[in-house]
Protein backbone atom coordinates (compact mmCIF):
# COMPACT_ATOMS: atom_id res chain seq x y z
CA UNK A 1 0.00 0.00 0.00
CA UNK A 2 1.23 3.64 -0.68
CA UNK A 3 1.89 6.15 1.76
CA UNK A 4 -1.32 7.67 2.89
CA UNK A 5 -1.60 11.25 2.19
CA UNK A 6 -4.36 13.56 1.81
CA UNK A 7 -6.60 12.79 -1.15
CA UNK A 8 -9.68 14.47 -0.49
CA UNK A 9 -12.84 11.09 -1.25
CA UNK A 10 -16.23 12.34 -1.61
CA UNK A 11 -19.17 10.37 0.24
CA UNK A 12 -19.26 8.64 -3.36
CA UNK A 13 -15.74 8.09 -3.32
CA UNK A 14 -15.98 6.54 -0.09
CA UNK A 15 -18.56 3.96 -0.37
CA UNK A 16 -16.74 2.75 -3.40
CA UNK A 17 -13.81 2.36 -1.77
CA UNK A 18 -15.26 0.56 1.17
CA UNK A 19 -16.33 -1.74 -1.50
CA UNK A 20 -12.90 -2.40 -2.70
CA UNK A 21 -11.04 -2.78 0.81
CA UNK A 22 -13.39 -5.14 0.96
CA UNK A 23 -13.63 -6.91 -2.30
CA UNK A 24 -10.52 -6.26 -4.39
CA UNK A 25 -9.69 -6.29 -7.02
CA UNK A 26 -13.03 -5.47 -8.64
CA UNK A 27 -14.19 -5.34 -12.10
CA UNK A 28 -16.62 -2.09 -13.19
CA UNK A 29 -18.79 -5.34 -13.69
CA UNK A 30 -18.72 -6.30 -10.25
CA UNK A 31 -18.91 -2.90 -8.73
CA UNK A 32 -22.04 -1.86 -10.58
CA UNK A 33 -23.73 -5.64 -9.78
CA UNK A 34 -22.75 -4.83 -6.00
CA UNK A 35 -24.17 -1.48 -6.06
CA UNK A 36 -27.01 -1.99 -8.49
CA UNK A 37 -30.34 -1.55 -6.35
CA UNK A 38 -28.53 0.75 -3.61
CA UNK A 39 -27.20 3.68 -6.16
CA UNK A 40 -28.35 4.92 -8.95
CA UNK A 41 -24.22 4.17 -10.13
CA UNK A 42 -24.33 2.99 -13.71
CA UNK A 43 -21.52 1.47 -15.80
CA UNK A 44 -20.66 5.18 -16.98
CA UNK A 45 -20.46 6.84 -13.68
CA UNK A 46 -18.85 4.06 -11.74
CA UNK A 47 -15.74 4.56 -14.60
CA UNK A 48 -16.23 8.08 -14.38
CA UNK A 49 -15.85 7.46 -10.25
CA UNK A 50 -12.60 5.01 -10.95
CA UNK A 51 -10.90 7.60 -13.19
CA UNK A 52 -11.18 10.20 -10.26
CA UNK A 53 -10.11 8.02 -7.73
CA UNK A 54 -7.51 7.21 -9.51
CA UNK A 55 -5.88 10.13 -10.58
CA UNK A 56 -6.04 10.96 -6.84
CA UNK A 57 -3.96 8.27 -5.97
CA UNK A 58 -6.66 6.09 -3.82
CA UNK A 59 -7.18 3.26 -6.24
CA UNK A 60 -5.13 1.03 -9.49
CA UNK A 61 -6.03 -1.48 -11.80
CA UNK A 62 -4.36 -4.24 -13.69
CA UNK A 63 -5.83 -5.53 -17.04
CA UNK A 64 -7.16 -8.89 -16.75
CA UNK A 65 -8.09 -9.83 -20.44
CA UNK A 66 -10.19 -6.80 -21.66
CA UNK A 67 -11.38 -6.05 -17.92
CA UNK A 68 -9.86 -3.88 -15.73
CA UNK A 69 -9.41 -4.89 -11.97
CA UNK A 70 -9.70 -2.01 -9.42
CA UNK A 71 -7.82 -2.08 -6.26
CA UNK A 72 -7.14 0.49 -3.69
CA UNK A 73 -4.07 1.85 -2.89
CA UNK A 74 -4.79 3.66 0.05
CA UNK A 75 -4.70 1.86 3.65
CA UNK A 76 -8.10 1.64 5.34
CA UNK A 77 -6.74 2.67 8.27
CA UNK A 78 -4.72 5.24 7.76
CA UNK A 79 -7.27 7.00 5.36
CA UNK A 80 -9.95 6.84 8.33
CA UNK A 81 -7.66 8.65 10.78
CA UNK A 82 -6.74 11.31 8.39
CA UNK A 83 -10.55 11.95 7.37
CA UNK A 84 -11.51 11.96 11.09
CA UNK A 85 -8.67 14.12 12.02
CA UNK A 86 -9.83 16.50 8.89
CA UNK A 87 -13.51 16.86 10.66
CA UNK A 88 -12.18 17.18 13.69
CA UNK A 89 -10.17 20.20 12.76
CA UNK A 90 -12.88 21.27 10.12
CA UNK A 91 -15.98 21.02 12.88
CA UNK A 92 -14.35 21.27 16.29
CA UNK A 93 -10.90 23.45 15.26
CA UNK A 94 -9.62 20.21 16.89
CA UNK A 95 -10.78 20.01 20.09
CA UNK A 96 -11.76 16.47 20.80
CA UNK A 97 -13.61 17.27 24.21
CA UNK A 98 -16.35 19.56 22.45
CA UNK A 99 -16.40 17.00 19.88
CA UNK A 100 -17.82 14.42 22.47
CA UNK A 101 -19.55 16.72 24.23
CA UNK A 102 -21.38 17.39 21.72
CA UNK A 103 -22.17 13.52 20.89
CA UNK A 104 -23.29 12.78 24.45
CA UNK A 105 -25.26 15.85 24.24
CA UNK A 106 -26.84 15.33 21.28
CA UNK A 107 -27.54 11.44 22.34
CA UNK A 108 -25.98 10.33 18.88
CA UNK A 109 -23.89 8.07 21.26
CA UNK A 110 -25.38 5.03 22.50
CA UNK A 111 -25.28 3.49 25.98
CA UNK A 112 -23.06 0.35 24.60
CA UNK A 113 -21.05 3.05 22.63
CA UNK A 114 -20.79 5.25 25.77
CA UNK A 115 -19.12 1.87 27.94
CA UNK A 116 -17.20 1.57 24.97
CA UNK A 117 -15.46 4.80 25.47
CA UNK A 118 -15.53 4.88 29.05
CA UNK A 119 -13.25 1.76 28.58
CA UNK A 120 -11.04 3.03 25.91
CA UNK A 121 -10.43 6.45 28.46
CA UNK A 122 -9.47 4.20 30.93
CA UNK A 123 -7.06 2.22 29.18
CA UNK A 124 -5.52 5.30 28.34
CA UNK A 125 -5.30 7.16 30.99
CA UNK A 126 -3.59 3.80 32.72
CA UNK A 127 -0.74 3.60 29.84
CA UNK A 128 -0.15 7.42 30.26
Amino acid sequence: MAETRKIGLSNAEWRLMDFLWSQNPASVADIVHYFDGITNWDRHVVIMMLKRMEAKGAVAYKTVGRAKHYYPIIEKERSCVQETKDFLNRVYKGNLGLMLTTMVKQEAIAKEELEELRRILNEGEQDA
